[in-house]
């Protein structure tokens, strides 16, 4: 299992943004629009270029952290023995489907995520463990 690099400190294409301007701020929000109505080609680029920056939410979240578990609360449960033996085969199947190491971390949130999302799925299992009886 190899280790995860965090998202690095300087911006992708290596350059630091340069927020100072000769030009006056627009209060209102309004576009710079010159004497002939048209737009100031340099709001232009300015909004190019702010618009093609990801936000951090864009970011995967494997993607956007520094650790394994940063942004994560811990949360002991038990699991029979049974369920940690079968976590060996599905941890291999996932490497091998995403061709890449899987953190336990990550693929035992993502099944939590899965469960969450298909609560009918996890209903069947409670059947098959004894629930709904009556």
């Amino acid at each position: 299992m190899g280790r995860e690099s965090g998202p690095g400190d300087a911006d992708s294409d290596g350059t630091a943004d340069d927020e100072s301007t000769t030009e006056p701020a627009d209060v209102d929000g309004a576009e710079s629009v010159d004497q002939s109505g048209e737009r100031d080609q340099e709001s232009d680029a300015d909004d190019e270029r702010e618009g093609s920056r990801p936000t951090l939410d864009s970011i995967p979240y494997k993607l956007r952290r520094s650790r394994v578990n940063e942004g994560r609360a811990q949360v002991p449960f038990f699991l029979r023995e049974e369920v940690v033996e079968g976590e060996d085969a599905l941890r291999a199947e996932l490497e091998e489907t995403l061709g890449e190491d899987v953190y336990k971390s990550d693929y035992r949130e993502a099944a939590m995520v899965v469960a969450q999302r298909n609560p009918g799925l996890v209903a069947a299992v409670l059947r098959e463990w004894g629930y709904d009886l009556d």
